[in-house]
């Protein structure tokens, strides 16, 4: 009988790194399942981002340091993808979305 992979108990920090993965996909970075290879698809990578700015907000005041360090630096750089996505322009080499 295989034995089932260890899921990850969910964590605030696990849903924001989970939105940002798909932020990623939309904005070609990462190859999606079922893909061959990344495809951009500006509306996903929009609705992912807006969700985590959203969530931003709405957990003000009640996130940990270490929470609101990761929710800021994912946005600042999904941002940046964003707008270099969308302006054509290509990532620096070596750069394949945030830490």
């Amino acid at each position: 009988m295989a034995e089932e992979p260890a899921v990850e108990s969910s964590t605030f920090s696990s849903l924001v790194l989970s939105m940002a993965a798909a932020a990623l996909a939309g904005l070609g970075r990462a190859v999606v399942p079922g893909a061959e290879k990344p495809e951009v698809n500006l509306p996903l990578a929009r609705h992912s981002i807006d969700t985590l700015a959203m969530l931003k907000t709405k957990t003000e005041g009640n996130r940990t340091e270490e929470e609101t360090r990761l929710l800021d630096e994912l946005l600042t750089e999904l941002k940046l993808l964003y707008v270099k996505t969308e302006s054509g322009q290509q990532p620096a080499s070596g750069a394949s979305g945030p830490r």
